[in-house]
């Protein structure tokens, strides 16, 4: 009787890539566990700083805004956890069902069940969004895509307790489903993705778009309507709870002092950094954030506009670039090495750029990729800033 997975089928090949990047992430924090000292040893820590030290190789995954998401999921929203978007922390505290009276236990279960959402969700989107691809482009092109994304140095962000690979999910099924010309699963998937990131929005141009390009009756794509009600219904629940409609965005100016009011346009914000690179000194560990931070600038700004060169779809292109440039408007590229690794569009129009390298470089580009991501993951689990 045959196996009815191939070993050469899709489906184990990336069971296979997404479990060896998973286990190299191990690797990383029983590493750094051993060799890397606490960047702080009183704050940031995944779990609080008494039970990190107990069970690093579990809470580790929780660090920074980790903190946040399980304490929505034990106690609900507290002051300053808006900008912290509801459904991930609700699936969290669904399925772990928190006791808020006994912290050690409901932090274990939240944790475990915070890494079991991300690396399922992940793996998932890598399916889905491989089948994405392969609808355009080649499987050579398809794994690739996969593969960049994997080895970019803010991928672990996937394997820990942060909600970018349920958004990616999403996000892919969204667009998945549009392709597919199912448009009413299309608005669902957007819909929850708008109550899951801010950026689930920018799916409802994007869909317009691609509804366009379709040349799709109304009657058909007018369920894209439902993408903004997910936002909405989180904004009307911030008005009633605290008062203001958008607290996510205004309390992005109290945990990052770097955003600011207004809007800035973006050459204001490479002249920033182009200042902090010969003025900060490069001993100091933020240095080699703020020169990723950078790089990451650079480069996922001008990748949905070489796509556009190679054919990639407008309604892809434009999310990942509107992607990119919201959280800039507030003068800082601080988070977005984390924020773009959920905007494939990049990623795949990097496969396309990559791919016309030569052999030797295209090698050298992705060890150079991999040793970044060792570094960050390590820097990360053991408490310091990254992104």
């Amino acid at each position: 009787m045959k196996s009815r997975i191939s070993l050469n089928s899709p489906i184990f090949k990336l069971l296979m890539i997404f479990l060896t990047w998973r286990i190299i992430l191990i690797v990383i924090l029983l590493f750094s566990i051993g060799l890397i000292p606490l960047g702080n040893k009183d704050r940031f820590l995944g779990g609080g700083s008494i039970n990190y030290g107990m069970a690093p190789q579990l809470f580790s995954w929780a660090n920074f805004d980790g903190e946040h998401y399980l304490s929505i999921a034990i106690f609900g929203y507290k002051n300053l956890e808006q900008a912290f978007f509801p459904v991930y922390p609700m699936l969290i505290s669904f399925f772990s069902r928190p006791d808020s009276t006994n912290m050690l236990l409901s932090l274990i279960n939240t944790s475990i069940v915070g890494l079991l959402i991300s690396n399922i969700s992940f793996f998932f989107a890598l399916l889905f969004l491989w089948k994405l691809i392969k609808i355009d482009f080649s499987e050579r092109i398809a794994y690739l895509t996969i593969i960049l994304l994997l080895v970019f140095p803010t991928s672990f962000y996937f394997g820990a307790v942060y909600n970018e690979s349920l958004f990616l999910l999403i996000s892919v099924l969204s667009f998945y489903f549009a392709r597919k010309g199912n448009w009413f699963l299309a608005g669902l998937f957007g819909m929850i993705a708008s109550a899951t990131r801010i950026f689930g929005i920018l799916l409802l141009p994007a869909l317009l778009i691609e509804a366009l390009q379709q040349r799709t009756n109304l009657s058909k794509f007018v369920w894209i309507i439902l993408i903004p009600l997910g936002l909405v219904v989180y904004m009307f629940y911030q008005f009633f709870t605290v008062g203001d409609f958008i607290a996510f965005y205004h309390l992005q100016k109290i945990v990052g002092e770097q955003h600011q009011s207004g809007f800035t346009l973006l050459p204001q914000v490479y002249y920033r950094y182009i200042k902090m690179i010969f003025t900060v000194d490069i001993q100091n560990p933020i240095f080699q954030t703020i020169v990723l931070e950078f790089i990451v600038g650079i480069s996922f700004f001008l990748l949905p506009i070489y796509g556009y060169y190679k054919k990639i779809r407008p309604s892809y292109l434009i999310y990942a670039l509107l992607g990119f440039l919201t959280p800039t408007i507030q003068g800082s590229l601080s988070s977005v090495p984390r924020y773009v690794i959920v905007f494939f569009p990049s990623f795949l129009a990097a496969a396309f750029f990559i791919s016309k390298l030569p052999k030797f470089i295209q090698i050298l580009l992705l060890i150079l990729l991999f040793l970044g991501l060792v570094a960050e993951t390590a820097l990360f689990l053991r408490g310091y800033w990254v992104a």
